[in-house]
């Protein structure tokens, strides 16, 4: 297997669709989104091959829908949990990973409850 090496800035355009997943041991939540609008409400799915499917359908019915110039998924660094979804995503041409730090993800939901007071 090859070496992952890792970047630290990342440009997003305003065409991309962003996915965002909270990755857990049984089950996954998905979330997706273009930047410059549109969304899909977050789902659930399994955190095994027919759950993964299940993900690359919705990533797809959303590039029908919106026709993003490219596709960011981020993820939380989870361990062991999110190694087969890294490898099952690394498969997909034109597809982007990025590992987000969840103290980042920590402060923006901090941020978001705090907001919705």
């Amino acid at each position: 297997m090859g070496r992952i090496t890792a970047k630290k800035a990342l440009t997003v355009k305003w065409k991309s669709l962003i996915v965002s997943i909270d990755i857990g041991k049984i089950f996954n939540m998905g979330y997706l989104r273009l930047v410059g609008g549109g969304e899909v409400k977050p789902f659930k799915f399994f955190n095994n091959g027919r759950g993964f499917r299940k993900l690359w359908a919705e990533i797809s019915k959303a590039i029908q829908a919106f026709s993003p110039e490219d596709v960011v998924v981020g993820f939380e660094s989870t361990g062991a949990y999110g190694e087969p979804l890294v490898h099952y995503l690394r498969a997909k041409k034109g597809i982007r990973l990025v590992q987000v730090n969840p103290m980042h993800t920590k402060r923006v939901k901090a941020l978001s409850s705090w907001a919705m007071r």
